[in-house]
């Protein structure tokens, strides 16, 4: 996905510093009197200015190294040159943070996303694009490299939502209901092998919001193969606590009742899974049905009314895993 808020910031970034006394590094009449301890200051300036009135890219660049280092040296100060290179550092830091994401360079792109959380933690435009960036090089080379910190970066955007720290633009994404979405999805995505349960969670809440993933077959499809794992948990206890019962109690009943409840589950994720793998015509929806089919005569004895469940099952909510 492509961003464009920013793609127009390294045009306009030498216009930040463009104002003739700054790019001669001179000295405001107020500062006069300074002259000589600004110096140093000002001498640093007037070398930033005329690398970006350049507009040769290689300078824009060495200007915003320099930048870094004047912000360092005099961020805290409050006059105009000062406020003016740390807009400049920002700006640039933020376009080139973008570019790197548009060209799928990962690790400079998590580089600099990090290097702008260390000055705004609250950055939620940042979290959200380094979340999906990690889960987009799982996507395209299946490399897990980013894993971690693309989780780590979907909750705390999660978080700052929550809290009300929206990014100015959900640009690539058309709104804060599919970027939401696409947190828990990206979430469940690097759990699976992990921690199941927790990824089933997370793909259940992607698909609570009016997004793609809503109709993506894959988060439904997790979310049945999460129950087949409950289930066989489930039946080897209960073969272990009532294999030896020669008579139904209670606590067997209750036991037999989980199960049934599992196998249904089971069958309603199944069954919205190979709906929308149809329309997408994905590959495994035909392994998928096979596996509903048993799963329909186990629990039926039959396969009577099979054909209506599949047709009416958007009539109803799919339950939520973390219920069972």
């Amino acid at each position: 996905m492509k961003r464009f808020l920013y793609a127009v910031c390294l045009l306009l970034l030498t216009a930040v510093l463009t104002d003739s006394a700054f790019a001669q590094g001179s000295v405001y009449p107020s500062d006069k009197t300074n002259s000589q301890d600004n110096k140093p200051k000002d001498e640093l300036f007037g070398k930033i200015a005329k690398l970006t009135n350049t507009k040769k890219a290689e300078d824009t660049e060495k200007a915003y190294q320099l930048g870094k280092d004047f912000v360092a040296k005099y961020g805290k100060d409050n006059d105009d040159k000062s406020k003016k290179i740390k807009e400049f550092v920002d700006q640039y830091r933020l376009a080139a943070f973008d570019k790197k994401l548009n060209e799928s360079k990962t690790a400079e792109a998590f580089a600099l996303g990090k290097e702008i959380l260390a000055q705004e933690p609250e950055n939620s435009y940042v979290t959200m694009n380094l979340a999906y960036a990690g889960y987009d090089a799982l996507l395209k080379t299946k490399d897990k490299t980013f894993g971690d910190e693309s989780v780590k970066y979907a909750r705390q955007t999660l978080s700052l939502f929550e809290a009300g720290k929206l990014p100015k633009t959900f640009q690539p994404f058309k709104d804060q209901a599919e970027v939401t979405a696409l947190m828990y999805y990206v979430i469940g995505s690097f759990l699976l092998d992990a921690n199941l349960k927790e990824a089933a969670q997370n793909f259940y809440k992607a698909i609570q919001y009016e997004a793609q993933f809503k109709k993506n077959s894959y988060p439904y499809y997790v979310i049945s193969f999460h129950y087949e794992k409950e289930y066989e948990k489930a039946a080897a206890a209960y073969q272990t606590k009532h294999g030896s019962k020669t008579t139904e109690d209670s606590e067997m009943k209750a036991d037999q009742t989980k199960l049934e409840k599992l196998i249904d589950r089971m069958l309603d994720a199944y069954a919205r899974a190979i709906k929308f793998g149809e329309a997408e015509k994905n590959a495994g929806t035909d392994g998928w049905k096979k596996r509903f089919i048993d799963i329909y005569k186990f629990r039926h004895q039959n396969e009577t009314g099979m054909s209506e469940y599949l047709e009416k099952i958007s009539n109803t909510p799919l339950s939520d895993p973390s219920s069972i």
